[in-house]
């Protein structure tokens, strides 16, 4: 990983996070657990996805293998691929593997493992002496994918929800309290 591209992933990780902080700072149960819909996640459920996918993420770009046939991420698209995730226009249904089923006793135990997790993967940016461009990992969604391009799917993942939960937020029966 050179230089820019390390400074690149860590500042879409840390941004990646603070936002999503931000977005759940302060709620009170009531609103943790708030639907607008009855099909679809409340703001814990939220909580609970992005510690678990943290977890899945880190260990698919960790654990990448060399393929000489793989096509990574042109460095040039690293900023339109970033817009790309953070887009919520386009829906995307989660893999069963990482959604909700009350894996954790609150979503602040949720919390606390997703920001676990982060730091673990902050770590591994910060000392990885690998060219993750040339190592390959599978996403249940996109398929064979450089773990340049996971890296930046765990960092930016968060912040892609942080902006459902404002959405949710924003909903007119959203609980004061």
């Amino acid at each position: 990983m050179t230089d820019s591209e390390r400074a690149f992933v860590l500042k879409c990780m840390e941004q990646g996070r603070d936002t999503f902080l931000h977005a759940v700072d302060g709620l009170s149960e009531a609103q943790l657990q708030f639907r607008p819909q009855p099909d679809s996640w409340s703001i814990a459920d939220c909580v609970e996805h992005i510690a678990v996918t943290e977890d899945v993420m880190y260990t698919r770009a960790t654990q990448g293998v060399a393929n000489p046939n793989g096509v990574s991420l042109d460095r040039q698209k690293d900023e339109r691929f970033s817009a790309a995730v953070l887009d919520r226009r386009r829906k995307v249904v989660a893999p069963e593997a990482v959604r909700p089923t009350s894996r954790f006793a609150s979503a602040d135990e949720a919390r606390r493992h997703f920001l676990d997790g982060r730091e673990r993967a902050i770590s591994y940016v910060r000392e990885c002496g690998e060219d993750v461009r040339r190592l390959f990992t599978i996403h249940p969604l996109l398929g064979e994918i450089d773990c340049y391009r996971c890296l930046l799917l765990l960092a930016l993942h968060p912040a892609r929800h942080a902006d459902q939960i404002e959405q949710i937020k924003n909903d007119a029966a959203f609980p004061n309290t």
